[in-house]
């Protein structure tokens, strides 16, 4: 073949690849972040022998809940760890062995985009008063965010936050249960106002259990605990003087939208006016965001 035919065909393989090479749009992009993140933390949980393995669900916020200028359907990903990965029971002291796993947990966020959110979300069951567990959940969030923030080398948004007693996963009337509602939640997202959306929103997966009855009193002491939460945003070791404490918080004019205020703190108020419970009639509706 001549050099001719050689740079001829070159440039003919060069025009083609130009021609199939399509770039994401920022809302595929967006999703395409997601999907790999949840991949990488499947293979992270298995591949430290977490176990029992964390629960992992995938949710999506409408570009509607979303600020005005912010045009795409935002991702989230939660990641639900029992109580005793982490802590002892009424401790929020961290075990030894989970310092390991935060800090793999940390090294997998240095590889993901640099403008991820992480929020760590501490919850407990319902023995006890209410001040103790929801001071209990928010030392366990901060210490576990201070350690996870404190491993990384790439510094990203780290916010907790504690829910008490607040939102069970399931009626506190066994032991099994009460377990399963000592827990830490990480949610993970490109914006802190698509996580705080979702947490004003998580009435949607409180007190599971195919017992109506039972589901019913759950939900019914739902609605009557503490109406407000504030995440706090992990400090770095040089915090800047003009930074100014911040607050995510319910829009006057549009029902359940939050608008960022600040920089290192989110007002979280869960939206119970999405859940009707009627005992007379045995039953719950719950409307919700998309999941």
């Amino acid at each position: 073949m001549t050099l001719l035919a050689v740079s001829m065909c070159l440039s003919a393989a060069a025009s083609l690849t130009a021609q199939t090479v399509r770039y994401l749009s920022d809302e595929e992009a967006l999703a395409l972040e997601h999907q790999t993140r949840f991949s990488r933390l499947k293979r992270f949980a298995q591949a430290n022998g977490i176990y029992p393995e964390p629960e992992m669900h995938s949710y999506v916020i409408p570009r509607d809940f979303m600020p005005a200028d912010f045009h795409y359907d935002i991702p989230v990903l939660r990641i639900v760890f029992p109580e005793n990965t982490f802590f002892d029971t009424a401790s929020s002291e961290i075990k030894p062995s989970a310092i390991p796993i935060i800090k793999a947990m940390a090294s997998m966020l240095d590889g993901d985009v640099p403008d991820v959110n992480v929020f760590v979300a501490g919850h407990a069951d319902s023995r006890g008063g209410e001040v103790y567990n929801h001071n209990l959940s928010v030392n366990r969030g901060r210490n576990v965010a201070d350690i996870l923030n404190g491993s990384r080398k790439n510094h990203g948004a780290i916010w907790s936050i504690g829910f008490g007693k607040s939102v069970p996963l399931y009626p506190n009337d066994s032991d099994v249960n009460m377990a399963y509602n000592r827990r830490v939640e990480f949610l993970i997202s490109s914006r802190p106002d698509a996580i705080a959306y979702w947490l004003q929103d998580q009435v949607v997966d409180v007190c599971r259990t195919s017992d109506a009855a039972a589901r019913l009193r759950c939900m019914r002491d739902f609605k009557t605990e503490r109406k407000l939460f504030v995440a706090e945003k992990a400090r770095q070791s040089v915090v800047s003087l003009a930074e100014r404490p911040v607050r995510v918080s319910p829009s006057p004019d549009v029902k359940r939208k939050a608008v960022p205020e600040s920089e290192s703190r989110v007002a979280v108020r869960p939206n119970q006016d999405s859940m009707t419970i009627k005992l007379n009639e045995n039953r719950i509706r719950v409307r919700s965001i998309e999941h």
